[in-house]
């Protein structure tokens, strides 16, 4: 049985990262409504006001991101250093903590160009051209590697359900 404080980072972990997961999933839809599927042109068909909506909804997402986020990173560490659960016998909740961690630096760099999204939708009156700069210079960020971290993020509530690795205690004589 796991303390109440463990369990208070528990729920804090599993309703940020669902709040963040959610926002992130948003923000990358309306990325992708923007472009011809496959690449990095835009769709000529989005009218500029309708460009402009998606945008902002991405700017919105954006924020919820930057509040939900460092939420998750501390309710993990926070569960992590409060669990009696231990790497060794628990080698899923070690996998699950490499999947998420490993790619903190790609999401800090990845809300700097968010910001700079954001900036952009709410300080000023600013061009579609900038608008669209900012938008290629986020899908193509790191050449694909925040795809790569969304994917390994929606793998960690699989290797949660599955457990593998999960060693038994050793029998005491």
């Amino acid at each position: 049985m796991e303390r109440p404080i463990t369990l208070f980072f528990l729920i804090l972990l599993l309703v940020s990262a669902a709040t963040w997961l959610a926002s992130s999933t948003a923000k990358n839809y309306a990325a992708g409504s923007l472009v011809k599927f496959g690449t990095a042109e835009f769709n000529d068909s989005i009218g500029a006001a309708r460009e402009r909506e998606v945008y902002h909804l991405i700017a919105e997402r954006s924020i919820i991101a930057f509040f939900s986020y460092p939420i998750v990173l501390l309710s993990a560490i926070g569960f992590l250093k409060t669990t009696r659960r231990t790497f060794k016998q628990d080698g899923w909740l070690l996998m699950s903590a490499l999947l998420f961690f490993l790619f903190i630096p790609v999401e800090l760099y990845c809300f700097w160009l968010d910001w700079k999204l954001v900036e952009l939708n709410y300080w000023g009156n600013w061009p579609l051209e900038e608008l669209r700069k900012a938008m290629i210079h986020r899908l193509t960020a790191l050449a694909g590697l925040p795809f790569i971290a969304q994917l390994c993020y929606f793998t960690i509530p699989f290797i949660l359900v599955v457990k593998p690795f999960k060693q038994s205690p050793p029998n005491e004589e």
